[in-house]
């Protein structure tokens, strides 16, 4: 079941009075706070869990794009509308093959 996020918004007045209890509702709710200075956002309070998260996905990001850019090279001289021309072609290509092995059973 997914969870709707809410996100509490909690003065710094108060965040400073009641830090204990705001760290314990943080771990136990696993939801994040947002402090505020004069109704304006300045800081957030967050779920270890949340921020390991965070981490774990800009880790694969950073891996993905850099697997991208080594992909890339051997084709960095031809122009891009070249290779996605050449990508439509294919996955037409391949479309339509398996269109026809489809109908086959």
């Amino acid at each position: 079941m997914v969870r709707a996020e809410r996100t509490r918004r909690v003065a710094a007045s108060t965040a400073r009075q009641t830090f204990s209890q705001l760290l314990t509702d943080v771990r136990r709710l696993e939801e994040p706070v947002i402090i505020e200075k004069a109704g304006v956002p300045v800081a957030a309070v967050v779920p270890l869990s949340i921020l390991e998260r965070d981490r774990r996905w800009a880790d694969e990001r950073a891996q993905r794009v850099a697997l991208l850019e080594r992909l890339r090279r051997p084709f960095q001289d031809i122009p891009s509308e070249e290779i996605e021309r050449e990508a439509e072609t294919a996955v037409t290509a391949a479309r339509q093959q398996r269109r026809k092995r489809d109908r086959r059973r």
